[in-house]
Formats: structure tokens, sequence, C-alpha cells
């Protein structure tokens, strides 16, 4: 009985620590595709949903990366960052605020952290791997206001699908990729820094 036990402990561990290798092996591939292109343009949808207080929001976005740079359109706002200063466009108001960020604020708004997020404090497992899908959970080393993070990924092209943020207050948050390609021609780096001389009616709030 105590070899049955050894075994099926052996096997347990064994398959963990596959798991977790197979995971970050699987996103490893996934981020080295988007690091690959020059520059990158993402479509994506953005939604949040609270089953209980039947919360359900969806939002179109658009993305641009290139290297350390971004510029990201969601939620009738224009982020840029040209890898110093971020410029946050809001033309409902005609009002462009320009500051610089806080690591917490660069690792929150830019998309390209989304593609490399597994490296940044989780443990990884690979939940599932079928039907041309792989599935991994990403659990937090340290508290944070989700419990996890679900990743899907296909697995002809090693294409990350969708990214689910699982809140510990009941909001879900998921990323839904509908297209990513590179970029042809590579933008210039001024493609990423709002300019304010183009726009002399846009009023500037530097909070640096």
């Amino acid at each position: 009985m105590r070899h049955i036990t050894t075994l099926l402990l052996f096997t347990f561990i064994g398959f963990s620590a596959i798991a977790q290798t197979d995971a970050k092996g699987i996103l490893d591939k996934a981020a080295a595709k988007v690091k690959a292109n020059p520059a990158t343009e993402v479509a994506f949808t953005l939604s949040m949903d609270n089953e209980a207080e039947d919360i359900h929001e969806t939002h179109e976005g658009q993305a641009w990366i290139k290297g350390n740079f971004y510029k990201l359109n969601l939620m009738d706002t224009e982020n840029y960052y040209d890898g110093e200063i971020i410029y946050t466009y809001m033309p409902e108001v005609q009002e462009v605020n320009i500051k610089n960020p806080t690591d917490e604020e660069q690792g929150f708004l830019n998309p390209a952290t989304l593609f490399d997020i597994h490296n940044q404090g989780f443990t990884q497992k690979l939940v599932s791997n079928q039907n041309g899908t792989a599935y991994v959970e990403l659990t937090p080393t340290e508290d944070k206001n989700f419990s996890k993070i679900g990743i899907w990924v296909n697995a002809a092209d090693s294409a990350i699908t969708k990214v689910t943020s699982f809140g510990k207050d009941g909001n879900n948050v998921t990323v839904t990729i509908k297209s990513l390609k590179a970029m042809s021609p590579v933008p210039e780096d001024s493609f990423f820094r709002f300019d304010t001389a183009a726009h002399p009616e846009v009023e500037v709030v530097d909070m640096r």
C-alpha cells in the first residue's frame, strides 16, 4: 500500500511539473510570435461581466505595438506611449493629459503586457489541451484583486485568442483577440506620440 501511495504521489508531482513546463512553453511560444514582429497591430474586444450584479459591458479596441512603444484606442480614449511619456487623449472633451507613468500604470496600459504576462509573478498550469486549443491558468504569487488569469491559445499557430482575469469581486474582464498582424510598413516613432503642435485646439494638461 505504501508503494502504491508513493507511486501515486510521484505521478501527481510529475504530472504537475510537466503541466507547468508545458504551460510556460506554450505561452513563451505565443509571446515569441508577437515579439518577432517589428511592429504589431491588434484588434480586440474587451468585455466585463459580473453575474451577481447583472453587469455585461463590451467595448471594441485597437492597439499598435512597436518594441516598448504602443498606441491604444479603447472606450473613446487614445493612449500613446513613446517609451517615456504617456499621452491620454480624450476627443470628446478635446483634452490630452501628459504624464510620466508609474510602473503599475505602464503595466496596466501597455498592450504588450498581455502577451508576456505569464512571466510576471505567476505560477502556470496547463489545464487542458484539446480540440486545437490549449487553456492555461495563471495564479498570482502575490495578493491581487483577481484570483487567476485564464489564457486560451490556438495550438495550430500559437496565437493567444482570449485572456480572462477572474476578479475576487465578481468582475471578470475578458480580452478577445479578433486579429493580430505584423504592420507593414513599420510606423515611425512619432506614430506613438500625440502631436500637440498639430492639434492646437486640444487643451494640454501636463502632469509631469
